[in-house]
């Protein structure tokens, strides 16, 4: 234990209250004598004060004499104690006031301690917090140095001779895209890039004439080991498209302009929130599936694009808000499936498209709430096929659109609450066909439209409700056939012609 100072203070070490320094240490650094020596200067000082004070006032009165009694009476007695208690409190009230300073003074240097230790607490907290920038810095420009390495290896691989290093490279490419968040998209643009790098067509399953074996042989499996590096590329896409994956590349621009799909899985893909570009892209021979695909917001740009032979699967997809863009796109041969698509919302655009042989099948597709033109299309043989399709809402129009020859087949098609519009269109050939279409509320208008030749069927179509309207059509050499159809007459047809409606 400390020793216990007047007062009842206790020197020792301190508590967290008195700053964890000995009173020693503390005196000294507010410039205080020790407490022992602090009191017994006082003492000294006082009883010396008080010797020089007393010397003043008697020499002042002379140094008078003082009586010398044996007896001391009672009231001097009572002076006496009165004195000796003046002397003792006025020693007290001294040392309470040496005391009171002590503790002041020990109180503003603890103030400016405490003051200097936050400040230096300030300070030391500002640089971790510099060292923590500066180390996340320098992890950040790690980081960056080591995918722009990794990026360079991929870029250097997929731009390789070898087919089997430039599936390495595609590969190592997407790997860094997962986890480069940052630089994904520049990622994704270069696997768009590589697809739309040309590259040398199939040389066929013979040889040409005068064409060597074995030369032949050499290039087509050059082809062969180039389309299997091209599909997986487009695989790994897709897989970051439709979930089959733990990163997703959702949301990301994707840039397919002039490439060249000879095949290829979109199969089930979401394409969010962004802009898919396969302006003038060409899809020639072999698969390409976006079947069950998903196109919500954003744009799926197929602008110019050629479809020759193979097939293309847009089965059960859904388009939804945004917009979806086959303006000026060309279907020639093969097959172009929409079977069960949906187009919610939005606006679906195949304004000069090209239908040509081939067939292009929208067989139960839904039209809803929609804007899809068909305007200035041409639909030239082969099969164009909306039966049992639904046009709900919103608008299509078909106007200034060509039917020359093969079949467009509305049969069993429901129009309800929707406007299509045929206005200024050529039925030219071939067989346009209405047959068991249901014409429900909302417009359907043949405006304008000229029948030459062919055949238009309305065979038992149902109108009920809204308006069909052929005013101021024209016939020339074409038959329309209303057998069996009932409902209402639509406005516009030549007297003898579909006279049974009401």
């Amino acid at each position: 234990m400390g020793e216990v100072a007047p007062g009842g203070a206790t020197e020792g070490p301190e508590r967290p209250g008195g700053e964890g320094r000995p009173r020693r240490g503390r005196e000294e650094e507010a410039d205080l004598w020790p407490i022992r020596k602090a009191l017994t200067t006082a003492s000294i000082t006082a009883v010396a004060g008080l010797v020089v004070v007393m010397t003043s006032v008697l020499a002042v009165l002379g140094f008078p004499h003082l009586e010398h009694t044996k007896a001391l009476p009672f009231s001097q007695l009572l002076d006496v104690l009165k004195l000796v208690l003046g002397t003792v409190a006025g020693v007290g009230a001294l040392f309470a006031l040496v005391m009171a300073y002590r503790r002041q003074r020990l109180a503003e240097v603890a103030d400016d301690r405490d003051q200097q230790r936050a400040l230096l607490d300030a300070q030391r907290g500002v640089l971790e917090q510099e060292r923590a920038l500066l180390e996340q810095r320098q992890a950040q420009e790690d980081r960056t140095r080591v995918f722009n390495e990794r990026f360079g290896a991929a870029s250097a691989q997929l731009g390789h001779d070898e087919p089997a290093v430039r599936l390495a490279g595609a590969y190592a490419m997407a790997g860094l895209a997962d986890d480069w968040e940052q630089g994904r998209q520049t990622c994704i643009d270069v696997l768009c890039a590589f697809l739309r790098l040309p590259f040398t067509p199939d040389p066929g399953e013979a040889p040409a004439e005068g064409q060597e074996p074995a030369a032949h042989a050499m290039a087509r499996a050059a082809y062969l080991a180039a389309r299997e590096v091209r599909h997986t590329v487009i695989r790994i896409i897709g897989n970051h498209l439709n979930g089959h994956t733990d990163v997703s590349w959702r949301g990301h621009e994707l840039d397919f302009t002039g490439a060249i799909f000879d095949g290829g899985d979109f199969h089930k893909a979401v394409f969010t929130g962004a802009t898919v570009s396969f302006q003038r892209a060409r899809f020639v021979g072999g698969t390409v599936d976006f079947g069950g695909a998903e196109f919500v917001d954003g744009l799926a740009d197929f602008g110019g694009a050629c479809f020759v032979g193979g097939m293309i699967r847009f089965t059960n997809i859904r388009f939804e808000g945004g917009t979806v863009d086959f303006r000026s796109a060309k279907f020639v041969g093969g097959t172009v499936d929409f079977r069960d698509t949906k187009f919610e919302g939005g606006t679906v655009d195949f304004v000069g498209t090209e239908f040509i042989g081939g067939t292009v099948d929208f067989v139960r597709a839904g039209f809803e709430g929609s804007t899809v033109g068909f305007t200035y299309s041409k639909f030239v043989g082969g099969t164009v096929s909306f039966q049992y399709s639904e046009f709900a809402d919103g608008r299509v129009d078909f106007g200034r659109a060509r039917f020359v020859d093969g079949a467009v087949d509305f049969g069993g098609a429901k129009f309800t609450g929707s406007t299509v519009g045929f206005a200024f269109s050529e039925f030219m050939g071939g067989t346009v066909d209405f047959r068991f279409v249901r014409f429900a509320g909302g417009m359907v208008t043949f405006g304008r439209s000229r029948f030459l030749d062919g055949a238009v069927d309305f065979g038992s179509a149902k109108f009920e409700g809204g308006t069909v309207d052929f005013i101021p059509a024209v016939f020339v050499g074409s038959t329309l056939n209303f057998e069996d159809a009932t409902g209402r007459r639509p406005t516009g047809l030549p007297d003898g012609m579909a006279d049974h409606l009401s």
